[in-house]
This record gives C-alpha cells, sequence and structure tokens, in this order.
C-alpha cells in the first residue's frame, strides 16, 4: 500500500513527491521518462508489506526497459497469477512485480485478471501510451487532471494540485454532495480535478493527444439459480478463500472489531487461518449511550480469544478534531465515522501494525440497510397504491421517513434511488440555496446514476439488486471507502477488506434477492452461515452503527458560536446559502422539534472544509498552471 503520483509534460520534483510520503514512509522513488516531444514524470512512496527487500522498490522498469509502473495496493491472487506466467525471471516476490510482468506477457487486458485493491499508472514508452486502472469497486483513490497537453494523476488531490492554479468550486458537484453526502466519480468537488470510476482503465495517447475510458471490471451476474443449502457452502468456501488471500503479507496483521456479526465472523475465520490470537482493535466515546459497542466488542473478544485493545474517545475530541479531519479527507463527505477510524488507525499503528482488516463491504452485496427493505418494499406496492403517503409525509416524521416516503413516491426508478438518500430534498435546497442550483445540477446528478445503472444492467433487475449494485460501485467506493482510504494511510496504515474479495462479491451477487432480504430481515444468508461459527448472541445483537455525539453538539451553546461563523466567515456557506435558513435549522435542532443533525453536519463539514482550502491558498499550497 502506497501514494502514487505522476505528471505528463509538468516538472516533478521529490519534494513534491513527498507530500504523500504519509502514504509509504519506507522509500521514496521518482522516475522521468521520454516519448517523442512529451516527458513524463512517474513517483511513489512506499508502504513495504509484501517484500520488504529494495526488489519491492518503485517506480519499477520492466527487464525489457519498455514499462515503468506506479502501483498503489495489493493484489492478493498475485502468486496465482506467477504460476501461469512461463519463462519470467523474477527479482522478488511483490505483487508489484507480478503486475508488470502480467502487463509484459498480456498488455492491458491483464488488469481483469487482478483480484485485489490498486490504483495503477503504467507507462508504455513504445506505444506512447500512459494507462490509469482503478480496482473494480475503488477501494484505492486515483484523481487526474488535465490542462490542454499537462497532466497530473495520483493519489491524493493535495500532491497533485501543487501543479496547478487554485481550483474552482464545481456547483454540480455541490450539489450532489448536499444530496448524496459525498460526490460521486467521475467529478470531484473542484471543476475540472475527476475521479477515475471504479473499475475503469484510462489511456492517454502521447502521440495523437486523445484519451479513452472503459469499464474492464466483470458486469455483474444475477442468474445464479441455486438451493440456498449449495449457496451456503458455496459462500463458506469463498469466504475462507478470501480471507486467507487477505491476511497474505510480510507484516503482522491486526483486526477492527465492533460489537456486530461481520467483523466477528471476520476474527473468527481470519483467527483460525492466522494460526495464533490476533489483536482486535475497538473505539468508543467514554460515555454512557446505548450506541456505544465497546461492551459488545469486549464480550465477542472473550468469547474468540483475541487480545483485545480498546480506544476510549472522549466527547470534546468531535468538536477539537473535525476541521483535522475534514483536511485529512480532502472533499466533503458527510460521514461521522471518520472518527473512529482515525483514533482506531493511530493505534493500530502505535502499537506496531501497518496492516488492519475491516469488515466493512458486507452490508451492500448483502443488503443490510432498511432502505434495501424500503426497496423491496417499493417493488411490491401496486401502482397508485402509495398515494396516501403524501398525507403521511406531512407530518414530519424524520428525515428517515421523508426520504423513505419520498422515494416510494417516485414512478422514475433513478429519481426514487435518488430520493432515498437525499438528505437535503429539493424543497429544502430552494429554501437554503436559493438562485444557486439549476436544472443542469439536478440533471447532472440523474446522469451520473443512469449512466452507472445502464452500464452495470440493471434495468431489468428488482429495484433491490439495482440499488445494492450502485451502493456497491459507488456509495462504497466515493462514501465510506474513500475516507476510509485517506485516514487510514494518513497514518500509514493499510486497511483490507476481504468481503469486498472479487471473486467472493462475483458470488454474492449473483444471488437471489430471497437469500438475501425480506421484509423486516437483512443479510440473511450471511446470518445463517455466521451460525456456524458464532453465537447466535453475538450474530442476532440489534445492529447500531457507531456513536458520534453530532446531535448533542449541534444541539448545545457551542453551536452558537459556530453557526455565528458560518454566517460571518468567507466561505462556503455565506457565500452560497441563505444564512436564515441554516439560524432557522439551528433553532429548529436547538430546540427539539426537529432533529437536522445530518442536515447540519453536511454543512458543518462544507464550513470547515471551505475554511481548509482558504488556507491552503493563502499558504501558497497551490501552484502556478
Amino acid at each position: 500500500m502506497c501514494g502514487i503520483i505522476g505528471t505528463i509534460n509538468q516538472p516533478l520534483t521529490p519534494e513534491q513527491v513527498s507530500i504523500i510520503s504519509h502514504r509509504g514512509p519506507d522509500s521514496q522513488g521518482l522516475e522521468t521518462n521520454n516519448y517523442q516531444n512529451h516527458k513524463i514524470w512517474m513517483g511513489h512512496t512506499r508502504l513495504a508489506i509484501q517484500d520488504l527487500s529494495e526488489a519491492g522498490h518503485q517506480p519499477m522498469i520492466s527487464p525489457d526497459g519498455r514499462y515503468t509502473l506506479i502501483f498503489n495496493g495489493e493484489v492478493y491472487n498475485h502468486l496465482d497469477l506467477r504460476n501461469d506466467l512461463d519463462n519470467h525471471q523474477w527479482n522478488g516476490h511483490s505483487d508489484t512485480e507480478t503486475i508488470l510482468h502480467c502487463w509484459m506477457e498480456k498488455g492491458p487486458d491483464c488488469i481483469a485478471s487482478l483480484n485485489g485493491i490498486f490504483a495503477i499508472a503504467m507507462f508504455d514508452r513504445e506505444q506512447g501510451k500512459v494507462y490509469l486502472a482503478r480496482d473494480p469497486y475503488g477501494v484505492k483513490p486515483l484523481y487526474f487532471h488535465q490542462n490542454q497537453d499537462r497532466w497530473v494523476f495520483g493519489s491524493e488531490l493535495q500532491a497533485l494540485q501543487t501543479q496547478s492554479e487554485q481550483p474552482e468550486l464545481d456547483l454540480d458537484a455541490l450539489y450532489q454532495f448536499l444530496k448524496l453526502r459525498y460526490v460521486p466519480a467521475p467529478k470531484t468537488v473542484f471543476k475540472g480535478w475527476n475521479k477515475l470510476e471504479p473499475g475503469t482503465m484510462m489511456t492517454i495517447d502521447l502521440e495523437t493527444q486523445s484519451t479513452s475510458t472503459k469499464f474492464y471490471a466483470t458486469k455483474p451476474n444475477y442468474e445464479c439459480n441455486i438451493l440456498m443449502s449449495d449457496a451456503l457452502l458455496c459462500y463458506e468456501e469463498l469466504l475462507n478463500r478470501a480471507i486467507e488471500r487477505q491476511l497474505l503479507a510480510d507484516v503482522p496483521i491486526a483486526v477492527l472489531l465492533s460489537g456486530g456479526v461481520d467483523s466477528a465472523l471476520l476474527v473468527k475465520i481470519a483467527q483460525e487461518r492466522y494460526g495464533q490470537p490476533m489483536d482486535t482493535f475497538t473505539a468508543g466515546f467514554n460515555i454512557e449511550t446505548d450506541a456505544n459497542e465497546l461492551e459488545e466488542a469486549r464480550e465477542t473478544s472473550k468469547i474468540l480469544g483475541t487480545k483485545h485493545h480498546e480506544v476510549l474517545l472522549d466527547p470534546s475530541d468531535f468538536q477539537k478534531y473535525f476541521k483535522k479531519f475534514v483536511s485529512i479527507v480532502e472533499e466533503p463527505n458527510g460521514s461521522s465515522s471518520i472518527f473512529p477510524i482515525f483514533f482506531l488507525s493511530e493505534a493500530l499503528v502505535n502499537n506496531g501494525f501497518k496492516v488492519g482488516l475491516t469488515g466493512q463491504g458486507v452490508d451492500e452485496p448483502w443488503n443490510g440497510y432498511a432502505r434495501y427493505n424500503v426497496q423491496n418494499f417499493i417493488d411490491k406496492i401496486p401502482k397508485g397504491a402509495a398515494f396516501p403517503l403524501k398525507w403521511i409525509q406531512k407530518l414530519g416524521l424524520g428525515d428517515k421517513v421523508r426520504r423513505g416516503i419520498n422515494a416510494v413516491l417516485e414512478d422514475d426508478r433513478i429519481q426514487s434511488f435518488i430520493e432515498s438518500y437525499s438528505l437535503f430534498d429539493d424543497d429544502m435546497l430552494n429554501q437554503l440555496a436559493p438562485g444557486v442550483f439549476d436544472q443542469q445540477s439536478k440533471s447532472a446528478l440523474y446522469d451520473v446514476i443512469k449512466n452507472r445503472h445502464d452500464l452495470y444492467e440493471l434495468q431489468d433487475q428488482s429495484a433491490v439488486k439495482s440499488m445494492s449494485a450502485m451502493d456497491l460501485r459507488m456509495n462504497l467506493s466515493d462514501d465510506l471507502l474513500g475516507y476510509t482510504d485517506k485516514i487510514s494511510m494518513h497514518h500509514a496504515l493499510e486497511l483490507r477488506v476481504p468481503f469486498l474479495d472479487i471473486e467472493l462479491t462475483d458470488f454474492v451477487e449473483s444471488l437471489p434477492d430471497k437469500f438475501k432480504v425480506s421484509l423486516k430481515d437483512n443479510k440473511i444468508l450471511h446470518k445463517k452461515l455466521s451460525e456456524k461459527y458464532l453465537p447466535k448472541s453475538i450474530i442476532y445483537r440489534k445492529k447500531k452503527g457507531f456513536y458520534t455525539p453530532q446531535k448533542e453538539w449541534l444541539a448545545s451553546s457551542a453551536s452558537l458560536n459556530l453557526e455565528e461563523e458560518m454566517k460571518s466567515m468567507d466561505g462556503i456557506c455565506s457565500d452560497y446559502f441563505n444564512t436564515k435558513y441554516i439560524s432557522k435549522l439551528f433553532a429548529e435542532h436547538r430546540s427539539g422539534k426537529i432533529n437536522h443533525e445530518k442536515q447540519l453536519y453536511l454543512l458543518t463539514v462544507l464550513h470547515y472544509w471551505s475554511a481548509s482550502v482558504q488556507e491552503r491558498a493563502v499558504a501558497g499550497s497551490f501552484g502556478e498552471s
């Protein structure tokens, strides 16, 4: 796991590469290449996990001198891939070298055979092409920006933007953030700065000055016809294989443990494969609350026999570190789970770990959220039967109810999908930002969802399968996995996601909806398998999620200063939003009349993110184009 940065026709210095040294503090490299009148720089910072020797150093050049590779991530099936290659001489046992030799033999098509998490840049000096590729579920980020014949690309925006002028806010992206709580690829919040979409490869042809992009990943298979008993056996075999693959490392591995079934199952199987008790880490706030999972994780650890560590957080940390976390993530993100990931990552590294396993990536393919029950319900409602919900909608029963009803009332599946996520619906946005967003902003979001929906061939699938496939490749990559990468790699920690093993997830997606979700149950077959490994007391605990004190903070007297800052300071809130409406949201939230914590949290993220961008501009962190 590392950091990559590259440029075309734009000088790149070792000092600029070192901006992302937190992603890879073990070594750093920079290579310069030429093709006709073009110059290509490729930089890398290394976190050594497989093959700790110099044989794993990057940038890595092929023996014939044709290819130069920089790579961030892990390829878990790379030893199997080596066995399929003939007459290759190996310098070491890194997955980087495996990718390079696979490319030498099979060309760009080899990307489809990689089972792992990765962002790759490959220069072919014979063809005069630069290839950029991102893993199928977007676990690892890959940004790029073009200015005429100049390009920058890499793992983090902060390093790339030393190569360019201060970027401009993209209002369409801002609209998408206020709707979804994140900005989906290919956009970022900056105009002209993009993210490569998951499962996609971009080719930059230096000779013709043209680009092409293709979706290389396998499209979801929905046609599996299998008995539940057989599916259970297949799932067990594939899950065990996936976890064993992801234990591949030349350094110790720990596991993040919550109070739920997913991480408990992961720990149970991983520990059996690891052959010794593993270190587990849990975070929680040191206050009495039903949402705290410290006690449940402690009990799970005792049952499984792990070496357990607890990270105790104070509610004051929430406000104290807010601005720092927003800056690290680089783009606005509306998930408060950023907080535990930061302190857990810090704890793992302080205890000598470079690699951790997490249970992320179960809820999307296994339909683990309540929204999948709603979608299952929508599929069963006769057209026109939902009309009475319009009356219920006026009762103001809360954010989730509002979104659920808005989704049910939409006949258009794409719009229904958008409404099920919209933290600010269009009525609220008209009050928050009058005249800021037009039909173009609405159409841009609709098109992003529609294009993905068509790409994954979801037109004839159930609403549940449609939402699951979209969440797996969009919500996860640009929201949950996006901030997890930035926060963990800020600490030079690789967090792996075994439940998103490509072979495993392909199988899970193929299963019928009834194996996953009903009107009231979720993750049905997943929990059934868990019964073989875990006590039912763990499996069927009530789902909690991680508690953060955002509701209380945003209703406290401390929020008065925050509100005044938003209204008075130059920044995104005062420049684009109706500050009287912001005050209304605060007042209603403080009174307890309506819980606006999610909406106010988004606005707080934007406020601090805007401040961090301004500070970078004042400090001269943006380059000259």
